[in-house]
């Protein structure tokens, strides 16, 4: 009866949250909580989930719980349980994610050290979504060189990975994800000064992936602060009108700062550029 119960709401969780509907599959799984309360997976999945709904305190809350809850199991005995180092790591990588949402982000850092870590003692080879987000919480520290270094490093493992193929035998996802860390690594160079080095770089990126937003609107900011104002007004008319994504997004200050993580002074250029101020000197 127990059993049928959880599998009823499981899929009523998992439904919810297919539909984006973060609070109902909230509810769910806290009623799977109460009939079965030692099993941590279920713990873990609310934290998923609370993440995915903005609930960052919460979410820390419940990634605190499973990983208390898993720890003395896994190493009740002289050596840990064979695997635990991963779900431990899976852990800390959510808990970290957390942590970013409530803009934590020496916290997040020193957890995606140790799920990075963990992973390595389990065998697991570097995970290059975690190096990214590592580099995100070294962006929005202000170590900029320290960020860079680690979205290069992002970006050549996606190329290196394997696994990510999608059922017609096409990479989108690990090309996307390279060409997202690389982006964000040209940022970093003009965030340090070098904007001739960002302008090669990101040009690299938009002969490689034509749709890319990201590459176009930095090209147009970047173009824009040399002096090329026809350049710049093509790669954001590129961005705008080629580009399914489009540019709205890129008019955000908030958004582009907040979320997409662009560092100061590349916000500011592009801010340069929207308003058609002259770059200052």
């Amino acid at each position: 009866m127990l059993h049928t119960l959880l599998c009823i709401k499981q899929a009523d969780a998992y439904e919810a949250y297919a539909n984006r509907d973060f609070q109902a599959a909230v509810r769910y799984l806290t009623d799977i909580l109460q009939a079965d309360a030692n099993n941590p997976r279920w713990l873990e999945m609310r934290a998923q989930v609370l993440v995915d709904a903005k609930s960052f305190d919460a979410a820390v809350s419940d990634f605190d719980a499973s990983l208390s809850f898993r720890r003395p199991m896994a190493c009740c005995h002289v050596l840990c349980t064979p695997g635990e180092p991963i779900t431990e790591a899976r852990l800390l990588a959510g808990r970290a994610l957390a942590y970013e949402g409530r803009s934590q982000w020496r916290e997040a850092l020193a957890d995606y050290n140790a799920a990075l870590q963990l992973a390595a003692l389990g065998g697991e080879s570097p995970d290059p979504y975690i190096i990214n987000a590592r580099g995100n919480c070294l962006n929005s520290l202000g170590e900029w060189a320290e960020a860079r270094d680690d979205y290069l490093a992002s970006s050549q493992l996606f190329q290196q990975a394997k696994g990510f193929r999608g059922r017609g035998g096409t990479t989108t996802q690990r090309l996307d994800g390279a060409v997202f860390a690389a982006s964000n690594a040209a940022l970093m160079l003009a965030q340090v000064g070098d904007e001739a080095g960002a302008v090669r770089e990101f040009e690299k990126i938009a002969r490689r992936a034509p749709g890319s937003s990201d590459s176009r609107a930095a090209l147009a900011a970047l173009y824009w602060r040399r002096g090329d104002a026809q350049r710049a007004e093509d790669a954001w008319h590129f961005a705008c009108e080629n580009i399914s994504a489009g540019c709205s997004k890129y008019q955000d200050k908030k958004w582009l700062a907040e979320v997409r993580r662009w560092p100061p002074v590349m916000v500011a250029h592009l801010q340069d550029f929207l308003a058609l101020r002259r770059p200052a000197a």
